[in-house]
């Protein structure tokens, strides 16, 4: 009978959007569901294809990147904090097609313009925000460079 409670609550979650393997347990159980009843319902869910945190991993990645505009860095942390396992997010990261230089390249034009920065540590927030939104600090200096970004003035 509790199967079948959670089943529906299942289907209901995934019904208005997707979710891991792991927060359709974490929900199941908040809601009152045995765990191991919650886990057997992740498991059939999963088993039917139903559930699939790698093709959620790809979605979401997709997503990060191109409308969220955020470094590999972060959606992995993010994805971690879902419950997908390491594995399956470096998998799914790898058979992304997308370029995230031009990404970060969009991103930089878009947020920065033609932005002259004045002082280093100004040119330093510029790329802790990037390093904030996931960007490695090696990509963002390749951008920096490619995009001809500098300070106007070194003073000491």
């Amino acid at each position: 009978m509790e199967l079948e409670k959670a089943k529906k609550i299942a289907a209901s979650l995934l019904s208005y959007k997707s979710y891991t393997c792991q927060e359709i347990y974490q929900r199941l159980v908040r809601k009152g569901i045995d765990g191991e009843v919650a886990e057997l319902t992740v498991a059939e869910f999963a088993k039917a294809g139903i559930l699939d945190d790698e093709e959620y991993a790809k979605m979401y990645i997709h997503d990060a990147l191109v409308l969220g505009m955020k470094g590999l860095f972060r959606i992995k942390q993010e994805l971690r904090a879902k419950g997908v396992a390491l594995s399956v997010i470096d998998r799914a990261a790898e058979n992304s097609d997308i370029d995230t230089d031009n990404l970060l390249e969009s991103y930089v034009r878009i947020r920065f313009g033609d932005k002259e920065f004045s002082d280093r540590r100004e040119l330093e927030k510029a790329k802790a925000h990037l390093a904030r939104r996931g960007f490695g600090l090696p990509e963002i200096n390749r951008c920096f460079k490619k995009l001809n970004i500098t300070v106007r003035s070194e003073e000491f």
